[in-house]
């Protein structure tokens, strides 16, 4: 635990406090922050924040090292302030932010359940994939958040252009309800504001060909994203897969798209394998233009989202 985060005097013996916060436990991960599960538990002076005392939420409290490098610091600010601009059942809720003895901290909404990363590793484990109408269900879960963050506008009216750029498997969530919510926007791209750093961002394995490449980004990374996640979702394996790839390796095979191919041995219906198909476009413009054009096109072939989840 962390005793310089500690504050206030009414505290229980042993008790570690972040903010109105009770830290119960450290969760694994993180990277640059270290990740808790904690209660609501306010003081008389903290101000009021929508969660009812008890509540769990998730607090990510930025390293010492990670603090002193202005990009990290920078990063994880904006985080919590694009989680505070937008809030949609399909994307994770931003609770408050502050400091505590000298430590920047968020607080989000704490979501049981699993990542998808968790449910793919046991989808290779036991040979699974999923049914088709439930890779739907969650696809236009996913999308529908990313159209959501996609169309974030500043208070003067105005879009910023978001990218989250890194929408792999660990930072879609799926609850106890089968809903899936996307996570971590840490390194999100604002691009009607801002131009990519010239190192690349994302998930090894999970990267759209522009990303591979350096070149110039738009929402269209985000769709292939979620197309690279479907088609995991219906054959139990990566379209990229890292295990024996070289680094250098890895980075020709998303910058050329030599995806694996469609196993021959599983039953896909063509609409779907046709839409993942054009999700997975090398270039962004024969792909949907963004999140909400690819929801339109994956809705179509919904039938009821929720008995689907059964």
């Amino acid at each position: 635990m962390v005793p310089a985060m500690v504050n206030g005097a009414q505290k229980k013996k042993g008790e570690q406090r972040v903010g109105p916060f009770v830290l119960v436990d450290e969760l694994p991960g993180g990277g640059s922050a270290r990740v808790f599960r904690a209660l609501y538990a306010p003081e008389q002076r903290d101000p009021g924040i929508p969660l009812a005392p008890g509540d769990h939420a998730v607090i990510k409290v930025l390293r010492d090292t990670a603090a002193r490098d202005a990009n990290v610091s920078s990063m994880f600010s904006r985080e919590a302030e694009l989680l505070s601009m937008v809030e949609h059942p399909n994307i994770v809720k931003g609770v408050t932010r502050g400091v505590t003895a000298g430590r920047v901290w968020s607080a989000i909404e704490y979501i049981e359940g699993e990542t998808l990363g968790t449910l793919f590793f046991i989808m290779r484990q036991e040979k699974l994939r999923l049914r088709p109408e439930l890779v739907v269900t969650i696809a236009a879960d996913i999308l529908a958040g990313l159209a959501a963050a996609q169309s974030i506008i500043d208070h003067r009216g105005r879009p910023l252009g978001l990218i989250h750029r890194d929408v792999a498997p660990s930072n879609v969530m799926v609850d106890i309800k089968g809903t899936a919510k996307v996570i971590d926007f840490g390194h999100a791209l604002l691009s009607l504001r801002e131009e990519p750093a010239p190192e690349i961002v994302g998930t090894p394995g999970y990267l759209s060909p522009e990303q591979a490449k350096k070149d110039q980004l738009t929402q269209g990374v985000d769709v292939y994203q979620v197309g690279l996640l479907m088609y995991e979702m219906l054959t139990g394996e990566r379209a990229f897969p890292v295990e024996s790839a070289t680094d250098e390796a890895l980075l020709r095979a998303h910058s050329s798209n030599k995806r694996s191919p469609w196993p021959k041995t599983i039953e896909i219906p063509i609409e779907l394998k046709a839409l993942v198909d054009q999700a997975l476009g090398e270039q962004p413009e024969g792909r949907p233009t963004d999140a909400a054009a690819f929801y339109a096109l994956v809705e179509s072939l919904l039938n009821d989202p929720e008995e689907s989840r059964d």
